[in-house]
């Protein structure tokens, strides 16, 4: 069974990820016609790069997620989720401020997704390496439970 969590970190992955493919295939099919005019090159540039990180990000929230859901209850689970929560905000941040960049606009609050980003795999690496709850990782795969030989 899944936490609430859990569900909406799946859920927002999935839509990440379908809306990825779909801005993936304008920026392959239409949209040097929107872009202004001397920005064609550069505008596809940045919104394939943003849609390559969108994706990329849509599936590490459900490798964090996974995880999470994987060991149980604990300091570990909830700095993992934090690590998902913090990609989520880096897939709302760094690719909109890219695909604003592709128009011509702005983009102050890429630095602000690109953190994200960052502090949200250094929480990954944090939870997968923080005892859980003084259990060896073999017990809480068991479920807790020594095995007669501990």
């Amino acid at each position: 069974m899944l936490f609430r969590s859990g569900v909406a970190f799946f859920t927002f992955a999935g839509l990440a990820g379908a809306s990825s493919v779909a801005l993936g295939a304008f920026a392959a099919h239409g949209l040097s016609k929107f872009v202004p005019e001397g920005m064609a090159d550069r505008g596809v540039s940045l919104f394939a790069q943003a849609t390559d990180f969108q994706m990329s990000h849509a599936l590490s929230v459900i490798l964090v997620t996974l995880v999470s859901e994987r060991v149980g209850a604990g300091f570990a689970q909830m700095v993992l989720r934090a690590s998902a929560f913090l990609m989520i905000a880096a897939i709302l941040l760094f690719p909109t401020a890219l695909y604003s960049a592709s128009f011509g606009g702005a983009q102050w609050w890429a630095p602000y997704g690109g953190t994200s980003s960052m502090i949200a795999w250094l929480l990954f690496a944090v939870g997968a390496l923080l005892p859980l709850r003084g259990e060896t990782a073999a017990q809480t795969m068991r479920g807790a439970q020594p095995h007669p030989a501990e």
